[in-house]
């Protein structure tokens, strides 16, 4: 397994993303999730894709289907004993790898039925949301047709190294400690929830911190 994208939950239409333009990311395409009730603005590298997340439509969020997901709770009360984070897995090398931690599946309505994402059982609200997709590959393995725009103003290519820190003193759940030893991510216990992106092995020996507007760091 490998990392695919991870989300941060935002406020509503994420303003924040204007941050990330002006840093010198290009935005790519937006979605909605028809009857999850959630919508993103997103920002791609060639191995990597930044989603900020929010609640559209707090009817189908908090409906029978996506309740278990837990995105009200996630994306509504900003609460800091809540992690803000998803994160998302894509098979490392095969399609349709296994997924190694125990999960439940989920089909929302905005996928064809024959698609299902996988999210982690047995994970509290602490930890972030870990989801595996089958489906998923790197953005620059996708059709001409498909790929997003992954130039940007500033030299970033790929996420190297990805540091995901948990305000949480107990013990991780099963699922976390299985992702922990996935290369280049490593979840920290810490007083705080913050995500730390490293790009193309950190050439350039810079670093920008979008906190407290959002909680992310960059280094370059």
């Amino acid at each position: 397994m490998e990392v695919d994208h991870i989300y941060i939950c935002t406020d509503y239409k994420a303003p924040a993303g204007e941050l990330l333009k002006e840093f010198g990311l290009t935005e790519g395409t937006s979605n909605t999730h028809p009857g999850q009730g959630t919508a993103n603005r997103r920002f791609f590298s060639h191995n990597f894709m930044l989603e900020l997340l929010w609640i559209e439509n707090s009817d189908e969020v908090k409906s029978n289907l996506t309740r278990p997901m837990k995105l009200f709770e996630r994306c509504n009360k900003f609460d800091t004993n809540i992690s803000p984070f998803g994160i998302g897995l894509r098979p490392a090398n095969e399609k349709n790898e296994k997924v190694l931690f125990p999960v439940w599946e989920y089909h929302p309505l905005y996928l064809p039925d024959f698609l299902k994402i996988q999210v982690a059982d047995g994970t509290p609200l602490s930890e972030p949301m870990f989801f595996y997709l089958s489906f998923a590959d790197r953005q620059d393995k996708y059709p001409a047709e498909k790929k997003e725009n992954m130039k940007h103003s500033l030299p970033l290519k790929e996420v190297t190294n990805i540091e995901v820190h948990i305000n949480q003193k107990n013990e991780f759940s099963e699922a976390a400690k299985i992702i922990n030893n996935i290369d280049n991510l490593l979840l920290i216990k810490d007083n705080e929830n913050y995500l730390k992106l490293t790009f193309d092995k950190g050439a350039y020996k810079k670093e920008k911190d979008f906190r407290p507007n959002i909680p992310l760091i960059i280094n370059w």
